[in-house]
């Protein structure tokens, strides 16, 4: 039965498309002598065109044209989307964070600060100042006796060319900068920081601050080994004073600050304030023993140019 359907369907569709075939009225008509004659064909009815193909996947003229007109406007549109996205990126630059935390700031600084040192060719202004005076003891009445100490040095200017001083040949950043006759600015290590802070300015420069913990040396043989990592620390001769010193004679270098600019690109070192307060605290001979205590600061303001 199923079989008998099946070859009745077959005749019907032969026989539909056997009416497809055959010639259609003729429909040529006369056009109007403009440009010519043409002839026109009637269109198949929609119905016929669907039986013969099972879909109609022609789309009209006008809505085709519509379809590519809108897909390059969308194509043109993603380009320069793209393009835009892309200069944008290129353009824009690295935004740096601050560092927090103790031991990402003393990082920080010293990467600053040894870069610093091995520039070629920069001008510099350093100023060093050391003030001191007798606080205790029976010698607080010979204060002026300290003055050979208390020797200023305003206004060291350089620039150097090539790694060389030009104003005075001797002159390299190594022995300019502190700490002085060494390849290096900074070694300090987090554990020697009582604290530490950076805060990103305005312009995208760095403030950095960073407080030493308290040190104590004998004087006149140790050296302040945490202090002298990042600075030029106290450096007397003992031995030309014009008076004996106990050698248990200790300096305490107390609340000691550094205080930094750093350019946004976290490498330059543009100005640089040390501020180390110390204590010296001793005994001394002149024809007796007297006890006493010194109290004073050494300080240094540098200010770069690159």
């Amino acid at each position: 039965m199923k079989r008998a359907l099946a070859l009745l369907t077959a005749l019907l569709l032969l026989g539909a498309f056997a009416s497809c075939g055959k010639p259609a009225d003729d429909t040529t008509t006369a056009a109007p002598a403009i440009g010519g004659e043409y002839t026109t064909r009637a269109p198949a009815p929609p119905e016929e065109t669907t039986e013969a193909t099972g879909e109609d996947t022609t789309l009209p003229a006008e809505e085709t044209t519509l379809e590519a007109e809108t897909t390059s406007e969308e194509a043109q549109s993603t380009l320069e989307g793209e393009t835009t996205a892309v200069t944008t990126t290129t353009a824009k630059a690295p935004d740096i964070a601050a560092p927090t935390g103790t031991a990402a700031i003393v990082k920080f600084y010293n990467e600053a600060a040894n870069n610093a040192k091995k520039q070629k060719n920069f001008s510099v202004n350093k100023s060093d100042k050391l003030e001191c005076h007798i606080t205790e003891g029976f010698l607080t009445i010979v204060d002026g006796a300290l003055n050979d100490l208390r020797k200023d040095s305003p206004n060291q200017q350089e620039t150097f060319k090539g790694g060389k001083g030009t104003l005075n040949t001797g002159r390299t950043p190594n022995s300019f900068l502190p700490v002085e006759n060494q390849p290096y600015m900074s070694q300090l290590q987090a554990g020697w920081v009582k604290s530490a802070t950076c805060v990103k300015n305005g312009n995208g420069a760095f403030t950095v601050k960073l407080t030493l913990n308290t040190e104590t040396v004998l004087a006149k043989s140790e050296d302040a080994r945490q202090h002298h990592s990042c600075m030029d620390t106290l450096n007397v001769d003992w031995n030309n004073l014009g008076f004996e010193v106990e050698d248990s004679t200790t300096a305490t270098m107390h609340d000691a600050t550094i205080t930094a600019t750093v350019t946004p690109d976290g490498k330059l070192l543009q100005e640089l304030h040390i501020y180390e307060p110390v204590t010296v605290k001793g005994r001394i001979r002149i024809l007796a023993w007297f006890n006493l205590t010194v109290d004073g600061y050494w300080k240094q303001d540098i200010t770069f140019t690159w």
